[in-house]
């Protein structure tokens, strides 16, 4: 049994082909997660409480935020103070005046990187500013400003993630060394986020961009911009060692104003956001190149009250006290009382200083000054008055994240509605809807399953009522990839382009040579789609190249492959791409609408069409376009040919889980494959908390969800 399950996982990664260990869930991809180098927590841990204890509060004063350009310090602008996480004055900075600001923009404009591989002077660099003393330095910096009680963590779980980023990196330099791919080295601006700044900021977006030749401008934030702007110094001391140009690395202390210039002023020019959709949205309409990561409401699902699952509830709600992106902000709990809640938050630790925390080694602590307006929908938990709740028997309607807030929604349906499919399927498209980050399913499997298969998520926990999951888990270098998506019919709003980790960064803007897509035109489909030959033989060469380029990564990449927590004996892990949600009227809908090319559609339709998501896709074509005898010919297709208001109709009377409308006036956008599958698939990992657990992988490597190509026998 065992032999024939290992034989299912890696059927889907030993498929020989061509695609590039860049590419999500490739084998090459898969390929990369081995080695890793390990780093000492309890030495981090000791570096950072010294830190802590001998920083002089009065640094960030004498030392004030500035911008810097070109390596030079820029002064004479407007001064004022910074705040920290929870709004207390911490230091100062100096805005950039206009001029600078104009100086800023012409270096964007006009830099050109000295050289385009940096790879091992960067990685020297990633190698010191993670190892002691610098990080001490930057784990307490962190913990002063942003109030992480568990800094810790992070650097031993980035050391390991970079090594597989890096040879990401490394597989993309190399694709374009071979003239496939073209990285754009515009500058790259970086949004800071404030909870996970020295991996996903600091390694991801800055290192992982400058070792490819990528420069970068990083901008200040409203709150908590102390510690990034102290990482930063220490970076351009470490440039400056290794003898790189400093024009590689600007910093913009800037007021929004400012930052909505410079960003209007540089269409071309990625962006790199970890922040709240109403950010994303904002920065969007005036930089169309933003990669978002954003949250949403983190579900947990038990299906019975235990001392376990109490425990759990409490550390998913109150970790970094809600200052952590996979946070819980809702549960559901068949039959759950206000005692119950009570019970639940009662033991929660009040500390009044992050080194409560950082000796003691925990994470899910209230802090005493954490103190917010009450509403009136919600009620204070008796024992821990600090903390909201409410209630309802279906999942609320309207829901707020309210960062750093400790506020939780339960849904507590009775025993028998819990089980209901009714119920089941309203939770789905609950999920679908609202788009949290990670699902947590504890007690039961079958139910896991459900939710797994009827929703989009990236991160799913499967938990027993014994050793429940958290919402709060996920090592990208295990395996357990993760993104932060927005709901897929929403994703133009947000982001250019979904972030999956582990990933290239640059390659978010990398885009295929036509010298590339003309020689993949020429060539054949992967073996079993030769029928796709006669059926996208009237696209032009760039588009054909494009077509056979995805055609040849679902091939290599469908079907799930096992993380590698399993080898470590740590969590057992699933990963891979995934169909859209496997419910009733929620296809994905691709409108045609008048002046609509069948070049524009093609590269849209293959993916659906090769794999066994054929079935959840809607053609709906304007008869004025003149297609709906071409696409006739997809067997299996459906397709509708109705006038726009005739649309409009249709689509108000089902749940289109995405609708992507098409006009004739788009040229072909030959981003990376990967990137253009996930604005239509799902990607990321599906988890159990035990170790070893072939029963969850026989189980759950045959859903339905995984994506696997149509042509040929089921890698499921």
């Amino acid at each position: 049994f065992k032999r024939i399950l290992e034989d299912r996982i890696a059927g889907a990664v030993a498929m020989a082909s061509s695609t590039p260990a860049y590419q999500f869930a490739s084998k090459g991809y898969h390929a990369a997660f081995a080695p890793q180098p390990k780093i000492e927590p309890d030495g981090l841990r000791a570096a950072a409480i010294d830190y802590i204890k001998k920083f002089d509060s009065k640094s960030w004063y004498n030392n004030p935020m500035r911008t810097i350009l070109r390596g030079e310090h820029m002064t004479g602008g407007k001064g004022k103070t910074t705040c920290d996480a929870f709004g207390r004055e911490n230091g100062t900075q100096i805005l950039a005046t206009d001029a600078q600001a104009d100086e800023v923009l012409r270096h964007v404009k006009n830099y050109k990187p000295p050289q385009v591989d940096y790879r091992a002077a960067m990685r020297r660099i990633d190698t010191k500013i993670l190892s002691l003393p610098m990080a001490g330095e930057i784990i307490g910096n962190q913990a002063l400003d942003f109030g992480k009680q568990d800094g810790i963590t992070e650097i031993v779980e980035s050391v390991e993630a970079n090594a597989v980023e890096q040879r990401l990196n490394d597989a993309l330099f190399e694709d374009e060394q071979k003239g496939n791919v073209k990285i754009h080295r515009f500058p790259a601006f970086i949004g800071c986020v404030s909870n996970f700044s020295n991996f996903l900021d600091l390694c991801r977006k800055v290192l992982r961009n400058m070792e490819l030749g990528v420069p970068v401008v990083v901008l200040s934030r409203s709150n908590t911009t102390q510690h990034c702007y102290r990482w930063f110094l220490l970076l351009l001391d470490l440039l400056a060692q290794e003898g790189i140009d400093s024009g590689m690395l600007t910093y913009f202390s800037c007021d929004i104003e400012q930052t909505k210039a410079l960003f209007r002023a540089c269409p071309e020019c990625p962006a790199y956001f970890t922040c709240s959709r109403e950010v994303a949205e904002s920065v969007k309409k005036n930089l169309p190149k933003i990669m978002s990561s954003t949250g949403g409401p983190n579900t947990m699902v038990a299906t019975k009250y235990t001392p376990e699952i109490s425990t759990a509830l409490r550390y998913s709600a109150m970790i970094e006290n809600k200052g952590q992106c996979t946070a819980m902000r809702h549960f559901v709990l068949p039959e759950c009382t206000p005692e119950m809640v009570d019970e639940i938050f009662k033991p929660t630790p009040v500390i009044n200083h992050v080194l409560e925390s950082l000796e003691s080694k925990g994470f899910a602590g209230l802090y005493a000054f954490n103190k917010h307006a009450s509403r009136s929908d919600y009620k204070p938990v008796p024992s821990q008055p600090m903390i909201q709740w409410r209630m309802a028997r279906r999942p609320p309607l309207e829901i707020e994240e309210r960062w750093r807030e400790p506020v939780v929604d339960i849904t507590a349906p009775s025993s028998s509605d819990f089980r209901s499919e009714v119920f089941v399927k309203e939770l789905s498209q609950w999920l679908i809807k609202e788009q949290p980050i990670t699902l947590a399913v504890n007690g039961d499997e079958d139910l896991a399953m459900k939710l797994f298969e009827q929703t989009g998520l990236g991160i799913y926990t499967v938990g027993t009522l014994e050793n429940p999951g958290l919402t709060a888990q996920a090592r990208p270098q295990d395996g357990e990839c993760f993104g932060e998506f927005p709901p897929r019919a929403q994703l133009n709003t947000y982001t250019h382009l979904p972030v999956i980790i582990p990933s290239s960064t640059p390659g978010y803007n990398t885009e295929y040579t036509p010298e590339f897509l003309d020689r993949v035109a020429k060539g054949a489909y992967p073996p079993g789609l030769e029928y796709c030959e006669e059926l996208f033989k009237g696209c032009s060469a760039p588009v054909l190249g494009m077509v056979k380029t995805l055609c040849t990564y679902l091939a290599d990449s469908c079907g799930p492959k096992r993380g590698f927590g399993y080898d470590k004996g740590d969590r057992t892990s699933l990963f891979g791409l995934q169909r859209p949600p496997l419910l009733e009227d929620s296809p994905t809908v691709f409108r045609a609408a008048a002046g609509t090319t069948f070049d524009e559609l093609a590269p849209y339709l293959a993916p659906f069409y090769v794999t066994n998501a054929r079935s959840q896709l809607v053609v709906s074509v304007d008869p004025a376009c003149g297609l709906s005898a071409q696409l006739g010919q997809f067997q299996g297709l459906q397709v509708v040919s109705e006038d726009e208001q005739a649309f409009q109709k249709h689509v108000a009377s089902i749940l289109p889980y995405n609708l992507i409308t098409l006009s004739g006036k788009g040229s072909l956008e030959p981003i990376l494959a990967m990137h253009w599958v996930s604005r239509l698939f799902c990607m990321g990992h599906i988890k159990s908390v035990k170790s070893k657990d072939d029963a969850f992988l026989a189980k759950f490597s045959a859903s339905r969800k995984w994506l696997a190509m149509q042509s040929g026998a089921s890698k499921l």
